[in-house]
């Protein structure tokens, strides 16, 4: 399978074309918690990514950057080859194999970076911002493997991370600047064939709804810094949302413009302040 499917440079140069995508659908079982890493990740930024982007962009992204980390990789293991004789540290092998999800999953970590920055993450049990993760697990991944054989594939991250950059540039903010691109709906706008005009109507209902859910969420967060610590519960427990699919504990950031976007942040902001 490795060899066959599996990414090595000189077979792709032999014309096995198709390992610089099917290398993504492998992974090694020597360590399993790397692929666990992987698709943990994977499930995490994906989730919240689905939700702003949607499904079919998200689909792109992933093996845009699969494909892009692929690329990468077979052309920094020829270059290694032709002019270093495969003995760049900081190059991949051109005989080496390369498998894993880890390219496509740092171009959906690019993205989220670039999607909402001020989020916090943690990174290796570290918490950075969303926009600084992808470069501060690169930086990582190339100090690893200075130090010693981290048998990591930093140019495949490279290579993901960078497809994770253009397709934000080149497709998501265009999108944005239109006004086309919107962040998690959280009412999501009914596909019908109804006139332009009624279609703009829906969209201005949806901003209306926004403006609205913003202004109410700072009103609430203004109170609670201005109320005691024992007053807290009180001012959160009666406007709790019933079953409210909340984000993961360390998402929350009342700073955030999704967060203020958000009807769930009493819940998030009574779990913040039991947690204390």
């Amino acid at each position: 399978m490795d060899y066959q499917f599996g990414l090595i440079p000189v077979q792709v140069l032999n014309g096995k074309v198709w390992q610089l995508f099917t290398y993504g659908f492998l992974h090694s079982t020597a360590f399993i918690p790397h692929i666990l890493f992987n698709m943990y990740g994977f499930y995490m930024l994906s989730s919240i990514i689905e939700t702003t982007i949607g499904k079919w962009r998200l689909v792109a992204l992933y093996f845009a950057s699969q494909l892009a980390g692929g690329i990468l990789v077979f052309s920094f293991g020829i270059i290694n080859a032709l002019f270093f004789e495969n003995q760049m540290a900081l190059l991949d092998i051109s005989y080496s194999v390369t498998i894993g999800a880890s390219g496509a999953v740092f171009g959906l970590l690019a993205v989220f970076g670039l999607l909402f920055p001020e989020m916090d993450i943690l990174l290796l049990f570290i918490r950075v911002r969303a926009k600084n993760a992808v470069w501060i697990s690169l930086a990582l991944g190339y100090g690893f493997s200075l130090v010693g054989n981290s048998n990591i594939s930093n140019t495949c991250h490279l290579g993901g991370a960078l497809a994770g950059y253009a397709f934000y540039y080149l497709i998501l903010e265009p999108r944005k600047r239109s006004g086309k691109f919107t962040l998690p709906n959280l009412l999501e706008k009914k596909r019908n064939d109804s006139p332009d005009k009624e279609a703009k109507t829906q969209e201005t209902k949806i901003e209306d709804f926004f403006e609205v859910q913003i202004k109410a969420n700072e009103k609430l967060l203004k109170q609670i810094e201005s109320s005691p610590k024992k007053d807290i519960p009180n001012i959160l427990n009666p406007i709790q949302v019933a079953d409210a699919n909340i984000c993961p504990a360390i998402a929350y950031n009342p700073e955030d413009s999704t967060c203020l976007r958000c009807e769930w942040l009493p819940n998030c902001a009574l779990r913040k302040h039991n947690s204390k």
